[in-house]
């Protein structure tokens, strides 16, 4: 099952496996910068599909308004998949944040994607407020972002990675 329990929020966030292809490298035999926002927008889209036919619940729909990529470390040639986490962290009246951890092979995370997504009306194009039922999915994948400080936040963790691999 590509959802997976959050614990400590009674939340729970979703897991997607990419395989790697040949285009998404570049001359140095490392993924291209642009990649990681196909694979999270592939993330999002497994996340909308899985929900839908493993859950049988509507999903709002929405579309991504902006998006910021944390490159932590380079994937290479050795590396044939990433695993994508996905959930959601904050919610306003018309949009939500999400977060989408992007691992490589040995499960370190190698990006980290965040999202602002927004509402919109399908017939209009035009943004509109979440309703309750809306929000009630949204907040089915709702885990806060833990504080850096927590020793076992898993921004520490990102953090610690960061520093084994480069010394930063």
């Amino acid at each position: 099952m590509p959802f997976i329990d959050h614990e400590a929020s009674g939340s729970r966030y979703h897991s997607t496996r990419i395989n790697l292809r040949w285009s998404d490298f570049d001359q140095f035999q490392h993924v291209n910068n642009a990649a990681y926002l196909e694979f999270s927008q592939d993330a999002r889209i497994d996340f909308v599909r899985d929900v839908l036919t493993e859950m049988d619940i509507s999903v709002p729909a929405f579309i991504v308004r902006w998006a910021s990529v944390d490159y932590r470390k380079p994937l290479s040639s050795s590396d044939t998949q990433v695993l994508i986490e996905s959930f959601m962290y904050e919610i306003g009246e018309k949009s939500f944040k999400m977060r989408q951890y992007i691992r490589n092979g040995q499960h370190r995370i190698v990006a980290v994607v965040d999202t602002v997504n927004v509402a919109v009306d399908i017939l209009s194009g035009k943004s509109r407020p979440w309703t309750d039922s809306d929000r009630e999915v949204i907040n089915m994948f709702m885990i806060p972002v833990e504080d850096d400080r927590e020793e076992d936040s898993l921004a520490v963790q990102a953090r610690k990675d960061t520093e084994f691999e480069t010394g930063i």
